[in-house]
């Protein structure tokens, strides 16, 4: 079985959320289809800043706002709580992970001169400004590395960033994606719907906004 590594790359950084709404413009880079190969990926989480939400986040905003995951989810195919896909050729397997949907402003639909569900928000608003890129080792195993974006204006203010707790939200989230992820691959699997020489691709769900 694979190991699970996660890296910090920060030391003792201070940190306040000043809800001033930085973090919730979302960028949708044009220059990347609707597929996106893993080994493109890298690049992508570079010029991209996507909110990614697990299955209890949308419930948890679903319950608490009465609105139909439709109203604040982007996916490339229509979102029925599955994060698995598999095209007709069966060889391409389809991650398709849901996004916080955005405004013609690019800014995130639950935000209007602050957030308006900052109680339940999701676990990546509440891991920013810290971010996680995820990469292999030659052995099969994946290191999460967490880094921390300091253009972010509550940088340098409030309390020193608790590392355990940054490092639970993420394992957490981790878990539970992979979890339902596993799951699905697995039935798919046992349909006969996936090829034994599958590709693995993410989604670029949602509108592109031209860059500013």
């Amino acid at each position: 079985m694979p190991r699970v590594i996660i890296k910090t790359a920060f030391h003792n950084i201070r940190f306040k959320c000043r809800r001033c709404g930085t973090c919730c413009h979302h960028k949708r880079p044009e220059e990347f289809g609707d597929l996106i190969p893993l080994e493109r990926l890298k690049e992508f989480w570079e010029k991209s800043n996507l909110i990614y939400m697990t299955g209890e986040d949308i419930e948890n905003i679903s319950r608490e706002t009465g609105l139909d995951p439709s109203d604040f989810v982007d996916t490339l195919y229509r979102y029925d709580g599955k994060f698995v896909r598999v095209d007709d050729s069966k060889k391409r397997i389809i991650l398709d992970f849901p996004v916080m949907k955005s405004k013609a402003d690019t800014t995130c639909v639950f935000y209007n001169n602050g957030c308006k569900v900052y109680s339940i928000r999701p676990k990546a608003c509440r891991l920013f400004p810290f971010r996680v890129e995820e990469e292999s080792t030659p052995q099969g195993d994946i290191i999460l590395n967490i880094s921390c974006n300091k253009s972010c204006p509550g940088i340098g203010t409030g309390k020193i960033a608790d590392k355990k707790s940054l490092e639970k939200l993420v394992c957490d989230q981790f878990l539970e994606r992979s979890e339902c992820v596993a799951t699905e691959v697995r039935t798919l699997a046992q349909e006969g719907r996936i090829s034994r020489d599958a590709r693995i691709y993410r989604s670029h769900p949602g509108p592109r906004f031209p860059p500013k």
